[in-house]
């Protein structure tokens, strides 16, 4: 704790006394143009005959060139107009005292993630969970307990409450922290009814300001052995109620696990651009939020998803990039436009997760069906998939995972426009039992099947 306290207390001190800049400028100069230079610089250039990255160089280009930008661009400070910066000789002693690994979780439910290399057969682990798609509030424990119940699933992740107690949410308001402690109640129920009360949560999901993130932690609340995350702004921006929710978890002793989304098509461009500050993003994350773990989705600017072809390509190359220059533990949200009861859906997983697996993160989220903009377009069998891809993933080469992810993308590309959402919980999932309808599971084993014919030894 005491080095993340004197951490904390300098990146304060770097956003009082920083360069002042117009955030229109820090987003002009610092962002889109510091990321063209560099792209330009270290010639990064995507082949794009394949969707998992295989050129190792590139890779190792892409990590180049990400702490330039970062070390250029620095950090931006909502609250102060000023820029948090960082040389590139402090970014590189910061990550060299980067943890490797943690326990998530605890007693008989604890597991342990840790950095994983390019190729490594030990899987990533799995957190099954809606990740903060909008769930009724009559439906969010039968909803949670469908992923709970799932025992490849390792870790949970909660959808956020519509409501509470019938009332709409404002934010900064007692409904906030309201809403935030029936998330925490209504999570520490489903823990115990599905008999796996140590499991790690990640949370607040339901909390926007601090003000029910800093509440539903304290006393009573979430425990320091789930995993406590907040997320930066697009793009490389952060403000005093991300840093309040950091220097709190500090003070619990809690697990940092934050995220940061770059939007493909906006300030970083296209697939290059978007994985040089994809990369830079990650690194970032550790930088200003002391960061145990490190989360991302890159978002789509009208699918909101990160199954798209571009997306997927930058994804693989900014993971392999850190996986061969840090040992950071990188985690990926898949975020299909398919949802419930749909193919599409659990195409895009195959693909994701695949693709992920196989660049080297530690640990896959989700999935975060119908992009997560659907209320209730969720279920625990898109996690139980899930993870089994990912198991499986670990036992292939990039060569062998770059033609399941071109398979898979043949099977959902073109489908995607048109927004396949597919159907409510409450229509895959029966209420008494909750487990999945016949007809979901039979989706469910007929793709499962046929990744397998694909050459994805599911099991």
């Amino acid at each position: 704790m005491m080095i993340n306290t004197l951490r904390i207390m300098d990146v304060i001190q770097r956003s009082l006394r920083g360069p002042i800049v117009d955030e229109e400028q820090f987003d002009r100069e610092h962002v889109t143009l510091g990321l063209r230079q560099v792209v330009k610089q270290y010639g990064i250039r995507l082949d794009r005959s394949h969707v998992v990255n295989l050129d190792n160089e590139l890779a190792d280009r892409v990590w180049e060139a990400a702490l330039d930008f970062l070390a250029s661009s620095g950090i931006y400070c909502l609250d102060t107009g000023r820029i948090i910066q960082f040389n590139r000789a402090e970014i590189e002693h910061i990550l060299s005292e980067a943890p490797q690994e943690v326990i998530l979780g605890a007693g008989d439910d604890a597991v342990h993630e840790k950095y994983r290399t390019i190729g490594e057969t030990r899987p990533p682990l799995n957190m099954g969970g809606p990740v903060g798609t909008p769930i009724s509030e009559g439906l969010f424990i039968p909803v949670m307990l469908s992923y709970v119940q799932e025992p490849g699933v390792d870790v949970v992740c909660p959808g956020t409450l519509s409501t509470t107690n019938g009332s709409d949410i404002r934010t900064r308001s007692p409904l906030e922290i309201m809403a935030a402690w029936q998330e925490c109640d209504q999570m520490m129920h489903v823990l115990q009814k599905a008999n796996r009360p140590g499991m790690a949560i990640n949370c607040v999901q339901i909390s926007i300001s601090d003000v029910g993130f800093l509440s539903a932690i304290s006393r009573g609340g979430y425990r320091p052995t789930d995993m406590h995350t907040l997320g930066m702004i697009s793009e490389l921006k952060i403000n005093f109620e991300q840093l309040n929710k950091v220097a709190h978890v500090i003070y619990q002793n809690g697990i940092i696990d934050p995220f940061a989304n770059p939007i493909y098509g906006g300030l970083g461009g296209g697939s290059e651009g978007i994985a040089v500050l994809l990369t830079a993003e990650m690194v970032a994350l550790n930088l200003a939020f002391m960061a145990v773990c490190h989360g991302s989705s890159p978002t789509h600017p009208f699918n909101f998803n990160d199954t798209s072809r571009e997306i997927m390509q930058a994804t693989s190359l900014a993971l392999q990039a850190l996986a061969r220059n840090s040992h950071l533990m990188t985690n990926m949200t898949v975020s299909p436009v398919g949802g419930p009861g749909t193919k599409t859906l659990l195409y895009e997983c195959a693909a994701f997760t695949t693709l992920c697996t196989a660049s080297g993160i530690s640990r896959i989220l989700g999935p975060r069906s119908a992009c997560g903009t659907v209320q209730d377009h969720v279920s625990g069998l898109e996690a139980r998939f899930n993870g089994k891809v990912a198991q499986a993933a670990a036992q292939l080469n990039r060569e062998q995972a770059d033609e399941i992810v071109k398979q898979a993308l043949e099977n959902y590309e073109d489908l995607q426009d048109k927004k396949p959402f597919g159907r409510p919980f409450q229509e895959v999932y029966e209420r008494d039992t909750i487990q999945p309808t016949s007809e979901w599971l039979a989706i469910y084993d007929d793709v499962l099947e046929q990744v397998s014919n694909w050459g994805l030894p599911v099991t």
